[in-house]
């Protein structure tokens, strides 16, 4: 097995097609073909069955596809460290939109203050696209809001992330109340994030059935609708607490619900934990317990 077999096999298993594979990596279908029957010649294993004109990966390609991974990931990596072995690790952090608006860089302004390393390479997206970088190894490390499900990522708790139910101060739907139930909720429409989105997760963790008037990936667009009075939303207490102090927005309380979470910090279990990764993991979870203490 040599790396070029694993950079073939790894094109094809995400490309899902041999001739795909091929464009991708700019070399002869039959030469990937038959890099995929070596591998399971010489391994007396099966890695995709073929139906029709479709591959489909097998559990056998799937292990694989994972150390296949990796193994590139830090071969690629070490050839850069090699190559530009006088300059500090590139870091790569992700972080989920609430993270990256309202403490990310407070605590990269730590991790190179403290450390002296470059600042780090960053992308800020939902949780479930920062689960997959993590997957794939794009990411080395992330701060996420939402819930991970892949049990091949580690977790470790960092802080509490409260959560509120919001509207526009002068167009309140429930009058001048300021507790209401989760079934007062159900023809209100709301402004939410994405699909995916750890903040949306939540809300609809214990409510399921959602009036749901516009979708935003932007925080700052959703505080705006809402402000405008096209619906509610609930959204980190961090990001509307402005708004809030202004008098532009109202809280409401949800008398029979829990709208807290918690922001995690994530890595893959296989993950080489560099000097850098280290370093930022623990400038994390002191950052956290400073803002837990406050």
């Amino acid at each position: 097995m040599t790396l070029r077999n694993l950079r073939i096999f790894l094109a094809v298993a995400d490309c899902g097609s041999m001739s795909e594979a091929a464009k991708k990596m700019n070399i002869a279908q039959p030469s990937v073909s038959g890099t995929i029957g070596e591998i399971e010649e010489q391994y007396g294993v099966r890695l995709f069955e073929r139906l029709g004109r479709r591959l489909y990966i097998t559990p056998t390609g799937t292990q694989l596809r994972e150390y296949a991974r990796h193994i590139l990931s830090m071969y690629d990596a070490m050839e850069q460290r090699l190559k530009n072995a006088d300059e500090t690790d590139m870091l790569r952090v992700g972080a989920t939109v609430t993270v990256g608006t309202c403490i990310l860089g407070g605590v990269l302004q730590q991790y190179i203050s403290e450390t002296k390393n470059q600042p780090p390479q960053v992308v800020v997206d939902n949780t479930r696209v920062i689960e997959q970088h993590l997957l794939k190894s794009r990411l080395d490390v992330a701060v996420v809001e939402g819930k991970i499900t892949s049990p091949d990522l580690v977790t470790q708790f960092m802080m509490y992330d409260p959560m509120v139910l919001v509207c526009a101060s002068d167009r309140n739907p429930f009058g001048s109340k300021k507790s209401v139930r989760l079934a007062d909720l159900r023809d209100i429409p709301f402004i939410l994030r994405e699909k995916g989105s750890g903040t949306r997760e939540v809300f609809e963790s214990v409510m399921p059935h959602i009036n749901i008037q516009w979708v935003c990936n932007n925080s700052e667009a959703i505080l705006r609708g809402v402000e405008m009075g096209f619906g509610m939303t609930v959204i980190s207490r961090r990001l509307a607490s402005e708004r809030l102090r202004s008098g532009a927005l109202t809280e409401l309380r949800v008398a029979d619900a829990e709208l807290n979470r918690q922001f995690h910090i994530v890595w893959h279990k296989n993950k080489y934990l560099s000097e850098s990764m280290k370093q930022f993991i623990n400038t994390c979870a002191r950052c956290g317990e400073r803002i837990r203490a406050q």
